[in-house]
């Protein structure tokens, strides 16, 4: 049934709901809170706590008494009693209350208790008669939200929904939306997490038994040591490790498919650069497809000298080549002319062919999908795959996550990098932070401004910063980048921020991957608290590449404790596992699983629920296939 045809949601709030992705009812259904008030607890007047927060059943002991304050805003006072004493509450802006209490007549309140001038008092409390008590003596549930709607607005969306499927009383899905109690809540959260972890886990089980069923090419050898001796610098002992694990894999006779995972600037390229030179001396071609023209030139920047002093051919293919030189070099690559090909999308298109592909390389894998992959892959001869990821993830979530494949970590940096000093604050610094950029700026330094969305009614976006900042620093350009940009504009206003054209950068997460400016040397995160600790993590890692020492400011919009909490994170660690584990017990997997492809089961988790059973969910698929 579509959204539309519930009662309240006109045409008006029917576009609110889109824009949160909900069109019909079970999108409703599946649209599970963020958060839940349990409201359950009732205290008499005399027993309440200032700072805990509970429900009360009162009488109105007067009437309520309406006064204008400052700018308008309208401020309505009353009391009420029960048996052991008296409340007095206040409203702000809220005239509709002069009318709904009623002198003499009892009602239920929720509030937090305050202590104030020897009184104890509740500002702004949830209130309704004892008869109705729909938001009141029971545990609700709290949705994100989007301009145009309310929470009344949903919980009576989702109401009609679960009416509308005849959703049963019982049903895991009526309780994560209506919970009898929070020991049930929980319950409903850890089955429909197991549910979905599982369908996840046995799909992507039964992809590893294929690719395990499947030969590979064999490529010569190449000693670690021979390798090294060739470079500028000493490999850490995680790179070599990782090296040694995919050297099994391209020498056993059986079809690669390895995840190799670790921080920015780890070295996970260097483990990449070892497999293509072993494909490519044996006479097999390897590609590397990256998904920005700037990360593919970057790495092609980086690997020609490497492949050149080692005899063998490359090249780099993008869309931003002229066509006749595009032309000329998918000639030499279908004619096997080209050993190593680095490039975008340009490597999945229909004229580009090769004449014995057989190592596959991808970065930031899951910025493609699954169907482009298999493209690639199809251009193959049973092509090896390996994919690199700067995405820390923690070990039990990565078995899930990353099922089909099997995983290098590289959890160590290279010696030399300069740990980023890291600092969560709110609103109140921020005029001390437009200094900060100005004094980054003035020393030459470069300044990334990173925020969660392009435009938005509802937190910091990329236009509105750009604007604001826009306004502040007058004497300067300011870029601006983000994915709804034509892909030439875009990569023409972060080349020039590469070049040190530009001294500050306005953009999106289109800066997470690739973007490789030593120079720049503070990031500011607006609306941190809407980003997953090892997303930031990971976005800091864009500063700290140079000399200079580095900061990253993350500002807490919403002034909230937890958030406030999460973020301190980031102050006290620089290690992205770590990082990940702690965002892990916080926040729950969800961050995690929105970096899966196209083409899989989709998720769409509870938050809350257990972790144990991501291990359980994958325990329990490899067990119906047989322990595969």
């Amino acid at each position: 049934m579509k959204i539309t045809e519930l009662k309240g949601i006109g045409a008006a709030r029917s576009k609110a709901f889109a824009r949160l992705g909900l069109e019909d009812t079970l999108d409703l259904l599946r649209c599970y809170p963020a958060d839940y008030e349990d409201r359950t607890v009732f205290a008499k007047i005399r027993t309440l706590i200032p700072g805990h927060t509970c429900c009360v059943r009162a009488m109105i002991a007067d009437e309520p008494r309406e006064s204008r304050i400052r700018n308008g805003l309208t401020l309505t006072k009353l009391t009420v009693v029960d048996e052991t004493g008296r409340l007095f509450l206040t409203f702000f802006n809220s005239p509709y209350v002069k009318q709904s209490l009623v002198r003499g007549k009892s009602y239920v309140f929720y509030g937090k208790a305050e202590f104030s001038n020897n009184r104890t008092c509740m500002t702004n409390p949830v209130f309704e008669t004892e008869s109705r008590q729909s938001v009141t003596g029971r545990i609700v549930p709290i949705y994100g939200l989007t301009k145009g709607l309310s929470q009344y607005n949903v919980r009576s969306a989702v109401t009609q929904a679960l009416e509308c499927h005849s959703v049963p009383d019982g049903d895991p899905l009526r309780q994560i939306h209506a919970p009898d109690n929070m020991t049930k809540l929980q319950e409903a959260r850890n089955i429909l997490a197991y549910n979905e972890l599982y369908a996840l886990a046995l799909r992507l089980a039964e992809l590893k038994a294929e690719r395990a069923a499947k030969a590979g090419n064999i490529f010569p050898k190449l000693s670690i040591d021979e390798f090294e001796n060739t470079l500028p610098f000493t490999l850490t002992a995680a790179q070599k490790r990782a090296m040694t694990e995919t050297d099994t894999d391209i020498s056993n006779g059986s079809l690669m498919a390895r995840l190799v995972q670790g921080d920015v600037g780890s070295g996970k390229t260097m483990v990449a650069a070892y497999a293509a030179l072993r494909a490519c001396r044996g006479g097999y071609q390897a590609a590397l497809m990256a998904p920005t023209e700037l990360l593919a030139s970057q790495h092609y920047a980086t690997l020609k000298p490497l492949m050149d002093e080692w005899g063998v051919s490359s090249c780099l293919l993008t869309g931003r080549i002229t066509p006749a030189n595009k032309a000329k070099l998918q000639r030499e690559i279908a004619d096997g002319k080209i050993d190593f090909i680095v490039g975008t999308h340009a490597l999945i298109s229909k004229n580009t062919a090769f004449s014995n592909l057989a190592l596959i390389i991808t970065d930031e894998q899951h910025r493609f999908g699954v169907s482009q992959r298999e493209t690639l892959q199809a251009k193959g001869n049973d092509a090896h795959t390996l994919y690199m990821s700067a995405t820390p993830i923690p070990r039990t979530l990565a078995l899930l996550l990353y099922g089909e494949l099997d995983v290098s970590v590289i959890d160590e940096l290279p010696p030399g990098r300069t740990p980023v000093k890291t600092y969560a604050v709110n609103e109140a610094y921020r005029e001390r932070i437009d200094g900060f950029i100005r004094k980054t700026v003035d020393g030459g330094g470069q300044v990334f401004i990173v925020c969660p969305s392009i435009e938005s009614p509802d937190f910091a976006d990329a236009v509105s910063v750009h604007e604001r900042l826009s306004g502040v620093f007058t004497d300067m350009e300011i870029g601006l980048a983000h994915g709804k940009l034509k892909q030439k504009d875009r990569a023409f206003v972060m080349d020039r921020f590469s070049k040190g054209e530009i001294p500050i950068l306005v953009a999106t997460t289109v800066i997470e991957v690739g973007v490789d400016v030593p120079n720049a040397a503070l990031m500011v995160v607006e609306s941190a608290e809407r980003f997953g600790l090892a997303q930031l993590h990971q976005l800091r890692g864009r500063v700290g590449r140079g000399r200079r020492e580095s900061f990253c400011v993350l500002f807490n919009s919403t002034g909230g404790e937890q958030a406030a909490k999460r973020l301190k994170t980031l102050e006290k660690s620089n290690d992205g596992f770590e990082i990940a584990e702690i965002d892990l017990q916080m926040r729950g997997s969800g961050d995690f699983f929105g970096t899966r492809q196209h083409g899989l089961p989709e998720l769409n988790l509870p938050r809350g629920y257990d972790i144990s059973i991501i291990k359980k969910a994958r325990e329990d698929a490899l067990r119906t296939l047989g322990g595969n």
